[in-house]
């Protein structure tokens, strides 16, 4: 989306200015070009001074608006990109050579060999004094030298509206200033002349004193004294003080503390062609200022006054040439007036006259070029004291201050468009080459940033995969790691504990029988042995689900040994706190009566019995292999009554007291081997019964399915435990690891959002002074009325 922007002093500015793009304000290079073109190729026509000039000053107010834009564009962002300055690091070795051109700039770049520092600034230089600062205090002194800087570019703001409305305003003002006692108030009288302004041996003005023609007050010679010069306003009698002519030395030695301003408005007899004031093509005004060293606050305030100032006459004491206040005024006007007139006077006091010029030539050329350049026009050596009496006399004033006054009416009038546009002009130059220089500066303090960034990113770019990685394969499937793991815990127990069961009599092998007189005691041994082996095997399971647990957890340590993360991370993989968290072994296995304590919750070891020393079924089939014919008998007696009676038959026979001592006998015999059966099958009953016993035991209270299910539960839990602590540890640190990595992101695009802003500056910048340098205001068509 792009919108108009439009200058802070309400100016419009043509619809090809600017255009502005968010959020970057991007500066189009056809800001006015179809004007300026059309200006610069009919400035090559022939044209009247008058005509030459309004064309110049229309091209220079369009300038001024985009250079006002530029400076307004920088401050606006200035939340978003502040613009840095270019501060030389004081520990940096001086160089010989500081000046850097455009061209040197650019290649430098391109090298990225350029030292920026702020000795190639003019109009937006701070005058920093670089101090060395704890890190402590580096964000302190960086911020203040921004915010110092944006007050500079609001300062140069301010001082182009104020240009604006100088090269707009048909008049001219002409500030004669210099030393102490150079004779400033006498040389303006000179020019009047007659004696308007008062002057003594001592210095006299103590206020600034603006002569006027009377013309622009109704033709009434009168002084408005005025104490804000910004409000005055000639027909609100409220904004200024009125005075007497002729009371103008009592009224500005007794109120020059209450005044900041004397505006003086008088006539000016002679013609068009002789007077200044009232030549008949501008309305010109002669400001009479303090010495420079009169006090610290007048000379601040005649520095003040120099952006309103079209020429600056300067004037120099033959006798003491320039001093250290003088050369620091020129020096500075110079920067900004390119031109300056500069008058010395009594030079008729001087004994040796060449070699004062010579002297004073020789200073010029170092304080102010371009005015030594032009030196024929630009600087007179007078007498206008000397002057000013020829005058009262009626005659005409010397040769050399007749001279300085056609140049001066020459220089206002006739190149009008070098003495009012001149100070416009530099100052667009040197603001304009300040904004590139700063801009690039900039740009290449963005473009090492995002450098920086980049290589910020690429160095993180192995560990956010490898965290990408470990957050896709361990972080977002802990559930199936967990059930994995589980899972085969729970198959290996259930198969192991079931297989022992199953083969629970292999083990009776275990425990030695010493025969059947320690029967009840290898019983006793015997089921204590199974009851320790079902312990001991859920141990063994128990021992297996951490072994499990803790190989899960290797295999994630080993999965992200790879990846930067926080040791307290991978401190929660620890297999310690898989064993601190896998339960007791209070319920693997029944407990026998001396184990059991207070814990009623405890399941005991079934207790043993008589018949698990015999197996009757056994002691039967004996009795059937050694007393056939008995069970035959018996069999008879109560199913065949035929064969009963047969028996009975034989038993009359024989004798019923043989027949009994027979079965005695029989019945001896039977019983008799009965126990050795029973006697030397004993280990084998014992060991059949108690293991049958101890095995359904532990199948009436699901032994093998509740260790399965609690060995199992254990090693979900444990792992859940620390696994899921871990992945929410981790989850933080990956989401810190995205935050930052979007923040670099973030900071990327913003520093190319800048770059980019900052190039368009520098372009911009760049096109406008180009379209200043082709404003020539050297060469001025000739005057038709003059």
């Amino acid at each position: 989306m792009q919108q108009q922007i439009q200058s802070e002093d309400n100016i419009s500015l043509s619809e090809n200015v600017l255009n502005v793009e968010k959020p970057i304000i991007r500066i189009d290079s056809k800001f006015a070009s179809d004007s300026v073109s059309d200006l610069t190729q009919d400035l090559k026509n022939e044209k009247t001074v008058e005509d030459a000039f309004m064309e110049k000053r229309n091209l220079l107010l369009s300038l001024i608006n985009g250079t006002k834009t530029l400076l307004t564009n920088m401050r606006a962002n200035r939340n978003n990109w502040p613009v840095q300055y270019p501060i030389k690091d004081h520990n940096e070795k001086e160089t010989k050579d500081r000046s850097v051109d455009t061209d040197s700039i650019k290649k430098g770049l391109e090298d990225n060999i350029v030292n920026f520092d702020d000795d190639n600034l003019e109009v937006l230089r701070l005058n920093l004094k670089v101090e060395n600062y704890a890190d402590s205090m580096a964000t302190a002194w960086d911020n203040a030298i921004i915010a110092h800087l944006d007050s500079k570019i609001l300062e140069s703001t301010r001082h182009l509206e104020k240009l604006y409305m100088r090269i707009s305003d048909t008049s001219s003002k002409v500030l004669i200033t210099g030393d102490l006692n150079a004779g400033k108030s006498t040389f303006v009288n000179a020019v009047l002349r007659k004696s308007v302004v008062p002057q003594d041996q001592q210095p006299c003005t103590a206020g600034f004193c603006e002569v006027i023609d009377a013309k622009n007050n109704d033709g009434i010679e009168e002084v408005h004294a005025i104490d804000d010069p910004e409000t005055y306003n000639r027909e609100d009698p409220s904004t200024f003080t009125r005075f007497q002519l002729d009371h103008l030395k009592e009224v500005i030695t007794e109120n020059a503390h209450q005044y900041s301003l004397f505006k003086i408005y008088c006539n000016d007899d002679r013609t068009e062609e002789e007077s200044l004031l009232n030549n008949g093509v501008v309305d010109i005004s002669l400001i009479d200022s303090p010495g420079l060293n009169i006090d610290s606050l007048k000379t601040t305030a005649l520095f003040a006054q120099q952006e309103e100032i079209d020429v600056i006459v300067f004037m120099v004491n033959a006798e003491n040439h320039f001093t250290l206040s003088g050369k620091q005024f020129l020096q500075n006007a110079g920067k900004e007036k390119g031109y300056i007139f500069i008058v010395i006077n009594r030079f008729d006091q001087i004994e040796e006259p060449e070699r004062c010029k010579r002297d004073i030539l020789s200073q010029i050329e170092k304080i102010s070029p371009k005015t030594y350049e032009d030196s024929d026009n630009l600087v007179h050596f007078v007498s206008a004291k000397k002057t000013l009496l020829e005058h009262k006399k009626g005659n005409h004033g010397t040769k050399e201050f007749d001279n300085l006054e056609q140049c001066l009416r020459t220089f206002i009038l006739e190149k009008r468009s070098k003495s009012k546009l001149n100070p416009a002009k530099v100052y667009l130059e040197n603001v304009l080459k300040d904004i590139k220089y700063i801009s690039e500066y900039n740009k290449q303090l963005e473009m090492d940033k995002i450098r920086a960034i980049q290589e910020k990113i690429d160095g993180e770019m192995p560990n956010y995969y490898n965290l990408k990685s470990v957050k896709e394969e361990v972080s977002d499937d802990i559930d199936k790691i967990i059930d994995s793991t589980s899972s085969k815990v729970q198959a290996y127990t259930k198969d192991y504990l079931s297989r022992f069961v199953k083969d629970l009599e292999r083990y009776s092998l275990e425990v030695e029988y010493n025969g059947f007189i320690y029967a009840w005691s290898y019983a006793n041994e015997l089921r204590n042995h199974l009851y320790q082996l079902a312990a001991k095997r859920a141990r063994y399971c128990a021992k297996y689900g951490q072994k499990s647990a803790a190989e899960c957890i290797e295999h994630v340590k080993n999965m992200i040994k790879d990846v930067e993360i926080d040791e307290s991370i991978t401190a929660v993989l620890d297999q310690a706190n898989v064993d601190s968290i896998m339960g007791d072994e209070e319920f693997l296995a029944p407990k026998l009566n001396g184990e059991v304590g207070s814990n009623k919750n405890i399941i005991k070891a079934i207790s043993l019995e008589f018949s698990d020393f015999f197996d009757l079924q056994d002691q039967l089939e004996i009795v059937k292999d050694y007393l056939p014919s008995f069970a035959m008998l018996a069999s008879g007696i109560y199913g065949y009554h035929k064969l009963a009676g047969q028996l009975i038959s034989v038993g009359n026979r024989i004798g019923i007291e043989n027949i009994a001592k027979a079965a005695f006998v029989a019945l001896g015999i039977a019983g008799l081997g009965s126990l050795t059966f029973a006697l030397s099958n004993m280990k084998y009953t014992i060991e059949h019964k108690v293991t049958q016993k101890v095995r359904n035991h532990l199948r009436t209270i699901e032994y093998v399915d509740n260790n399965v299910d609690r060995i199992s539960k254990n090693t979900r839990r444990s792992l859940r435990v620390v696994l899921w602590d871990f992945h929410n540890q981790f989850s933080k640190t990956f989401e810190s690891t995205i935050k930052k990595r979007e923040e670099y992101e973030h900071e990327q695009r913003m520093a190319e959002d800048a770059k980019e802003f900052f190039a368009s500056l520098s372009k911009r910048s760049e096109e406008l002074k180009k379209m200043v340098s082709t404003i020539d205001l050297e060469n001025a068509p000739k005057s038709k009325s003059h």
